[in-house]
């Protein structure tokens, strides 16, 4: 399913925010999980889907979604009254009202140590189910992350739409994605893969785990593509995100 949270400001007087605050607002869904199910939450947080080289999260979510905004510097400064959140997840039926009933009403705050902003969570609505076909075009909400290596690099490269092996490895992914989830292979063809950018994509470096010794960051690229693939590939990006670090909020899409 996927959901639409409404949030607000507690104090339009605190309206600045970290630009990088996508860490934080990851741990603040596990947080809500764990307050709700402690089980669940331990499992989501420790084994999630996975085999025995990949591990995959329940969930991706959008950047907040703020109509008037500014950005000075690594400061997002909020001037909306209300704005959009997108929380995104596999499971239809089976998790709607759990996760409609432990989000609604909720206030959190994020912050590091220069800023400090208070949510609330003025409603949540589960949003319909699309039509999935073999072609559909897609506009990314958060940074889709891509990595992979390649020659004369001792690590993992993080790769822009345009390098020629992107595609390949956005697909494997969701491929991978599909047996973990449902323990079958998809035997769609990477080879049979089209994609149309629209526009230039935008580079957008997010640093996670900012003032710690793990702290790190990470280049996705937003943009809009039209993408011909199996419908059920197109169904696992929708739903559990496009790439790479998706729990972490990359790779969100919205359907165009």
């Amino acid at each position: 399913m996927r959901f639409k949270l409404k949030l607000s400001l507690l104090n339009r007087n605190q309206n600045i925010l970290p630009v990088n605050y996508q860490y934080e607002l990851s741990s603040w869904i596990y947080k809500v999980i764990n307050q709700s199910d402690p089980d669940f939450a331990d499992w989501l947080h420790n084994k999630g889907f996975s085999d025995d080289k990949k591990q995959f999260r329940l969930f991706t979510f959008s950047n907040f979604m703020i109509p008037q905004r500014e950005i000075i510097k690594d400061r997002l400064i909020i001037n909306s009254e209300q704005f959009d959140l997108i929380i995104s997840t596999l499971p239809e039926e089976t998790i709607q009202h759990f996760i409609t009933g432990i989000f609604r009403d909720r206030e959190f705050t994020l912050s590091d140590r220069i800023s400090s902003v208070g949510f609330k969570v003025n409603s949540i609505e589960a949003l319909p189910v699309p039509n999935f076909t073999n072609e559909m075009s897609f506009k990314a909400i958060s940074p889709i992350f891509v990595s992979g290596k390649v020659e004369s690099h001792k690590y993992a490269q993080h790769h822009s739409p345009l390098f020629e092996k992107y595609i390949s490895l956005l697909i494997n992914n969701l491929k991978t994605k599909i047996r973990v989830f449902t323990g079958e292979e998809s035997h769609f063809k990477v080879e049979d893969t089209k994609i149309k950018l629209f526009g230039q994509p935008k580079q957008k470096g997010i640093t996670i785990k900012v003032g710690t010794p793990q702290q790190s960051k990470l280049v996705g690229y937003q943009y809009s593509f039209r993408i011909k693939a199996d419908a059920e590939l197109l169904r696992m990006g929708y739903y559990c995100g496009f790439g790479e670090k998706n729990s972490l909020g990359f790779g969100c899409c919205e359907i165009i």
